[in-house]
């Protein structure tokens, strides 16, 4: 199973990318905030990829960090949610959206996506609501301008060291709420011993 591929792109339209991966090439399904953000990268780019296997197909799906891939295998189990289904919620929310609209039972907020009605959007909260909540329990950090900013550049940081995305959201979130008042190079020590700390 493909789980992450790396390469540069070749072609791209609204709905995917076609990545060349040591000249084999791949078409990727992704959401247009995503190829947004790739289409003009020079460089190999790193995807992450949820693989869909069928009788007469094989269909490969990408996101930016495994978090996004995450979701939408959550937004999969739902029953009459599917591939396109999952995109197209995850175009028009992101991640973070995603996460407070179903903690929030934001019914309208769901049920503005097209597609989307208010069955599906009542079994999406019924289906989703303690998963997510178990997964991003930690994600009630206040976000103000400064907040944001030094928890991109901790993740950054905690990601490029080898961490998980998840993993080094929630250390960041756990780091910036008791330690407001440091900055950036006095948190990544902290971080960081939180996160070898023995269980």
């Amino acid at each position: 199973m493909i789980v992450k591929l790396k390469g540069n792109i070749e072609n791209f339209s609204d709905l995917f990318v076609d990545l060349d991966v040591q000249d084999v090439v791949y078409r990727i399904l992704m959401t247009p905030i995503n190829i947004k953000e790739f289409k003009n990268t020079r460089e190999d780019i790193e995807i992450f990829i949820y693989e869909i296997l069928k009788e007469d197909s094989r269909i490969l799906v990408g996101f930016k960090n495994d978090e996004e891939r995450e979701i939408f295998s959550d937004l999969l189990s739902v029953q009459g949610v599917g591939s396109k289904m999952a995109l197209n919620i995850m175009s028009d929310l992101d991640n973070q959206q995603i996460v407070s609209t179903i903690k929030n039972e934001e019914l309208q907020t769901l049920t503005k996506i097209t597609g989307v009605g208010q069955k599906l959007a009542k079994r999406i909260f019924n289906e989703l609501k303690e998963k997510i909540q178990k997964k991003f329990e930690l994600n009630d950090l206040p976000i103000t301008e400064t907040n944001s900013v030094v928890k991109a550049d901790l993740v950054s940081c905690l990601v490029n060291l080898g961490y998980p995305q998840r993993i080094s959201e929630e250390t960041a979130i756990q780091v910036i709420m008791k330690n407001e008042e440091k900055d950036l190079e006095e948190m990544i020590p902290i971080a960081l011993k939180l996160l070898t700390k023995p269980v």
